[in-house]
């Protein structure tokens, strides 16, 4: 009889690489900026800003009772709710396009806007900032506000014109 040997292969050894460290960076006091173009603003003031631009955008068509919902504690899918209400659906029309307008003209594109069809309720979605516009009889109805009553609220209002003051006659000497 024949033996056949066999032998058994070690695995290779495995060749350990060093980690490769992170950059360090280097912190330095805040500079003012010294080229032509300002500093960014952080992301979380962008969206404010925005959201109170949607905000005077629908005032802008008479849009009545206008809120913005602070919601950055309280949800992960938005930062802001712009929530305001028109007479008629042609009022709501009127302000959904007035938003879309001005907010394209200033750089904001939407991501998606619905209830074109009905102009009951029109949402459109810049993503960090909601804007829900609304018929009275529909914004009643859903209560937007009251499902998110613990966050913050500003309420947007149209500010009175000043009052106009009459000629002031020169007097006479």
């Amino acid at each position: 009889t024949t033996v056949k040997k066999t032998t058994v292969k070690k695995p290779a050894a495995k060749k350990t690489v060093p980690l490769k460290k992170a950059p360090v960076r280097k912190t330095t006091t805040a500079k003012k900026p010294s080229g032509k173009r300002p500093a960014p603003k952080p992301a979380a003031e962008t969206n404010k800003l925005n959201a109170r631009a949607a905000a005077e955008f629908a005032l802008e068509k008479k849009a009545t009772n206008i809120k913005v919902l602070d919601l950055r504690g309280i949800t992960s899918f938005t930062d802001y709710f712009v929530i305001a209400s028109g007479s008629s659906d042609m009022q709501v029309k009127a302000i959904s396009e007035n938003i879309l307008t001005k907010m394209r003209e200033a750089g904001v594109t939407p991501w998606k806007s619905e209830g074109w069809d009905v102009l009951q309720w029109v949402i459109v979605d810049f993503v960090d900032v909601v804007v829900h516009v609304f018929t009275e009889t529909e914004r009643d109805f859903y209560k937007l506000e009251r499902l998110w009553a613990d966050a913050p609220l500003e309420i947007i209002e149209d500010k009175p014109a000043a009052k106009k003051r009459g000629v002031v006659k020169a007097k006479k000497v």
